[in-house]
């Protein structure tokens, strides 16, 4: 297996799901083995996570309140926190998922949401670029991270419709609850940092 095609197949699949279009769930390997092997999709995570983390860190301008440099402790302390976060959710999920008659759906939603999470870092790691090289004004991060955060969003949406097959009704609620538990974990380990 080469696991740049097998990384770029399962991406393209998670990209045609996150647009709604259901064909892209054949592109994912939803295997138990594929299962098992999205989870590694974090380390394709981990440089947008990275560029997100060391955003707010970048030197303000003149006039601006800087948040601080970024140290080694709080690199530590925020990997941790991508790891909890990266495994919170599926393993709540795995345990709600049953009650719900979701069972049968959650190693394709799982898979999908592993490696659409990929795409959706990049993206929100992007509006983090022009705060690093000071291309645009500090002030507007807050807004193009609220632009951010409703596409985020709103591909989740799409992500849960196409794979779980569920209502807007169903999808809502697993949505917030998938963005609530990655805002307590990220929370948490804030406060440590």
């Amino acid at each position: 297996m080469n696991p740049f095609a097998y990384a770029r197949d399962n991406l393209a699949g998670a990209w045609q799901v996150l647009l709604g279009r259901p064909e892209g769930l054949a592109r994912l390997d939803t295997s138990i083995d594929g299962f098992w092997r999205s989870f590694a999709a974090v380390i394709l995570l981990a440089p947008f996570a990275l560029l997100s983390l060391i955003g707010p860190h970048a030197p303000a301008p003149e006039g601006s309140e800087a948040v601080g440099p970024i140290t080694a402790a709080r690199l530590v302390i925020y990997g941790v926190a991508l790891m909890a976060d990266w495994i919170a959710f599926p393993l709540i999920f795995a345990l709600i998922a049953p009650f719900f008659g979701l069972g049968s759906r959650y190693v394709p939603y799982i898979v999908a949401r592993n490696w659409a999470s990929v795409i959706i870092g990049a993206m929100v790691a992007l509006i983090h670029v022009p705060r690093i090289l000071s291309v645009l004004p500090v002030e507007t991060t807050p807004y193009l991270l609220l632009i951010g955060l409703a596409v985020a969003l709103r591909f989740s949406y799409m992500l849960v419709r196409t794979t779980l097959a569920v209502s807007m009704a169903m999808a809502l609620p697993i949505v917030i609850l998938d963005f609530l538990v990655s805002l307590v974990v990220w929370s948490i380990f804030d406060r440590l940092a």
